[in-house]
């Protein structure tokens, strides 16, 4: 254990290094925070032209917490993907990582650490920014704590199972791998209640939908956090079933991430992807 934690610990490290080494700190501070705030702001004024005085209601909050959590996919999630194209593509160091006796596996969580703490900071910062500025509000006092913070949990564990699955076929998809990335991002913003109701999605999307755990996780934070959902179908859910439909997905995530991860590693290094340069 002290020896996986001390290579936790380094490639956590060296993923802070990677990200912030391209600009001094003020920039790299400016850049995550304008990011976000751009988003919000994106957000609230599509949703407000389309939608109008119900921008300022109940509906638009839980769309708008979903939205500021859904930076945990982007930079987590699909960040995954991204640690594979640069480390092949950029550094060329790939192959050297996977052949070090810190273990790939174990190397992808550590460089997960930092975007977790990017994701946070720029979720608190659309969270901030719609209470001060949006009108994005919601009782503290109804606020159910202990659901909320298990919701978190399972939520970040479907969420770094699942970037397993990412970084496998950025293994063995080298020319692909950036529109992988950002198809599957987009695929979850749209599938999982993100942005509209999953109710609004035609049969065979609802169902997918409901086999995501990214699903339940964005639900179940709006009726902890505000104190209503978004879909009337989960609606209908008391609080342990949708608890427990978060837990099990997760579940199966995790096992199906882990087994597809191990299966495309193996196929990309008979196939000589590891050091598969695209030019890109």
């Amino acid at each position: 254990m002290r020896a996986f934690a001390a290579r936790l610990r380094l490639s956590a490290w060296l993923g802070w290094q990677i990200e912030s080494n391209w600009a001094d700190a003020l920039t790299f501070v400016v850049y995550s925070v304008l990011r976000p705030v751009g988003t919000a702001l994106i957000l609230a004024a599509m949703y407000r032209a389309v939608a109008g005085r119900a921008g300022a209601s109940g509906t638009f909050a839980g769309f708008y917490v979903a939205n500021a959590f859904h930076e945990y996919v982007v930079r987590v999630l699909i960040g995954f993907g991204w640690v594979v194209v640069e480390d092949r593509e950029e550094y060329e160091t790939l192959r050297y990582v996977v052949a070090s006796p810190v273990g790939f596996r174990t190397y992808l969580a550590g460089r997960s650490a930092v975007k977790f703490a990017l994701a946070t900071l720029s979720a608190t910062i659309v969270l901030v920014l719609g209470w001060t500025v949006l009108g994005v509000r919601w009782d503290p006092a109804a606020m159910r704590v202990v659901p909320l913070l298990a919701t978190f949990v399972l939520g970040l564990a479907a969420t770094l199972f699942a970037g397993y699955t990412v970084a496998g076929a950025a293994l063995v998809l080298p020319r692909n791998a950036v529109s992988v990335n950002e198809g599957v991002g987009v695929a979850l913003y749209l599938l999982c209640g993100v942005i509209f109701p999953i109710d609004l999605l035609p049969h065979g999307l609802r169902e997918l939908s409901l086999a995501l755990p990214f699903t339940y996780w964005y639900e179940a934070i709006r009726r902890f956090l505000l104190g209503h959902g978004a879909s009337r179908l989960l609606g209908a859910w008391s609080d342990g079933q949708l608890l427990a439909a978060l837990a099990a997905s997760t579940v199966v995530m995790a096992l199906l991430s882990l087994a597809v991860f191990h299966r495309l590693e193996r196929r990309a290094r008979r196939l000589g992807r590891l050091d598969h340069s695209t030019l890109f």
